[in-house]
């Protein structure tokens, strides 16, 4: 889906809200407990970005859909560059959906590769879906994003400034799709960006007085990038992985060495603003796939290009991956929206602006601060509250929640939030007046559970008015005459008097730590409860045959059995 458009005759940029509500919708249904990790490929048009985001693509669904395999599959030892001749095979993940990739024609699920793509070559992408993954021990919901149109000579350095920015905000791995090798064109495209983000935040540090940014926030703002570099031809044909992982590390160097690039200090810029900058490089992936008429078969592929995407691939999402950190803050799927929707205004006029952008910080640190308060407070209340299913005494509920917030105020004071000592203290005013009315809520619910703290009894409770029914309903009809009578009354007199004195127990502790007035609730919802299950009860009897009731009562009793062999006993006589 196009998540934002670039009109650049207008100059502005432009959220789609159609586009982004049917996102926001998915991502609400997962709840407000996941973090969200972004990962985006930007580059020039038709230079491989589509081609590797479908490769992403397959990964992800074949996790998903086959997680044994995907486990078994992470413990196996990968194979050598080169065995005996033998060519590195198509990986599990690659084969599994079939031997074309998505996105070969307009029809398919995937990110479109092919040509005919003109109407899609500005703006921001995104895959609909998001895909859940396991990122350092908690559930993390992983979004793909696709950029078109950067760096393709058709755009101002603000326009491609604006792409780059906003992929750099929203994204915690960001990769730079680039051919053949790191350029230093290429390179010197980031230094818009990067310069007006140091100016910004630089200047937001110095308006913030008493309440300064945390150094790590001001020196790396951002998480990670990648250079992806395409048809790499410098691989030598014996050198084995290792040896082309140091080649890749070497090639970076010569290129983003901030010592050897003393009069650009772009190199330098790129190491300070991400606290981690990479090297990743593909060798050509044969000459099928150049062809117009390619349709995305697999095996047109060459072994080598499999073996370096396969290693990739597998390190982008299993140990390279990590949610979306603003200031220290997670991006979570309930302030997505909110914090893409202010960056992108920051960015309205197709141009960094200096003080929409330290606004849109304000907000997101705001919003995740809010959440990140509301969801310590909410998890820290359900946990209670599972421990204690009739409820907890108010005074210790109340003594509880205030604890919780005081633990809350004092991570709060840890948080960074863009903006000076105002900011810091109206956030907490509204994180104080949401903490209020969500502890009414479950004040609320506790007094509910603390009015039911009797209805568990209800069902002894009921058989014990039973027992004392019959015991009284015997007096009358043959405890005079029968001695068994007299027997069974005294065992449901023992019966009934053991339920009401274990229930009365009960009772007691909850008027002596609640008073009368709670008691006398808590009794009458007892009383409630037994009418609804004599109720229950009755309905039950009707349905039942008055014989099956007969039949039950002799089975229960054995006499059955004892009939059955006196009327063998009399058949026999009779023979």
């Amino acid at each position: 889906m196009q998540l934002v458009t670039l009109n650049m005759d207008e100059r502005k940029v432009e959220l789609n809200e159609e586009a982004l509500g049917h996102l926001n919708k998915r991502l609400n249904a997962l709840g407000s407990n996941y973090p969200v990790a972004v990962v985006s490929v930007m580059g020039a048009f038709r230079t491989g970005k589509s081609f590797i985001l479908d490769l992403f693509l397959r990964f992800l669904k074949w996790e998903m859909e086959y997680p044994e395999e995907a486990e078994r599959a992470r413990n196996v030892e990968q194979p050598p560059r080169k065995n005996e001749d033998e060519a590195f095979p198509l990986p599990a993940w690659m084969s599994r959906a079939g031997t074309e990739l998505e996105g070969n024609s307009d029809e398919s699920e995937g990110f479109r590769f092919k040509g005919g793509m003109d109407h899609c070559t500005e703006g921001i992408w995104i895959w609909s879906e998001p895909f859940i993954r396991s990122i350092e021990g908690k559930e993390v919901a992983v979004l793909l994003m696709d950029t078109q149109g950067a760096w393709d000579g058709k755009m101002t350095k603000e326009q491609s400034a604006t792409i780059f920015g906003l992929t750099t905000v929203m994204s915690s791995k960001q990769i730079y799709n680039i051919s053949k090798q790191i350029q230093e064109d290429k390179v010197d495209n980031l230094t818009f960006f990067i310069r007006f983000a140091q100016q910004a935040i630089g200047q937001a540090a110095r308006q913030m007085g008493d309440s300064p940014l945390k150094k790590e926030y001001v020196d790396s703002p951002f998480q990670s990038l990648d250079f992806l570099v395409r048809d790499f031809a410098h691989f030598k044909e014996d050198a084995s992985v290792p040896e082309c992982m140091e080649a890749m590390e070497k090639h970076l160097q010569r290129h983003v060495n901030q010592e050897s690039t003393l009069e650009n200090s772009t190199a330098k810029d790129l190491h300070t603003m991400f606290r981690r900058l990479r090297c990743f490089c593909l060798p050509n992936p044969g000459k099928k796939i150049e062809k117009e008429s390619w349709t995305g078969k697999l095996p047109d592929l060459e072994p080598d290009f499999i073996r370096f995407v396969d290693l990739y691939v597998r390190e982008v999402f299993t140990s390279d991956l990590h949610p979306k950190n603003i200031l220290g803050l997670e991006l979570s799927t309930i302030t997505f929206q909110h914090v893409l929707r202010n960056y992108v205004g920051a960015f309205s006029k197709a141009a960094p602006d200096v003080m929409l952008f330290n606004e849109a910080q304000k907000v997101a640190s705001v919003l995740m601060a809010k959440e990140r308060a509301l969801k310590t407070y909410t998890k820290a209340m359900d946990e209670e509250a599972k421990r204690h299913n009739g409820g907890i005494e108010p005074d210790k509920f109340k003594a509880l929640s205030e604890k919780f917030v005081n633990d809350i105020k004092d991570d709060y004071s840890t948080v960074t939030i863009f903006g000076n000592e105002d900011t810091r203290n109206d956030t907490w005013r509204e994180i104080t007046e949401n903490l209020k009315s969500v502890y009414d809520r479950y004040s609320k619910e506790n007094d509910l559970k603390l009015e039911k703290v009797l209805v568990s009894f209800a069902n002894v409770t009921l058989l014990g008015f039973t027992l004392f029914v019959l015991d009284r309903m015997s007096d009358w009809t043959c405890d005079w005459w029968s001695q068994t009578c007299t027997d069974v009354s005294k065992l449901l007199l023992l019966a009934y008097l053991a339920i009401f004195a274990y229930v009365g127990v009960n009772a007691y502790m909850n008027l002596n730590s609640r008073g009368w007035l709670a008691a006398s609730l808590a009794g009458s919802e007892l009383w409630k409860e037994m009418v609804r299950l004599m109720g229950e009860y009755g309905e039950l009897a009707q349905q039942l045959k008055f014989n099956e009731i007969v039949t039950a009562i002799k089975k229960a009793c054995g006499m059955e059995s004892e009939s059955n062999e006196s009327n063998g006993k009399d058949s026999k006589k009779d023979k």
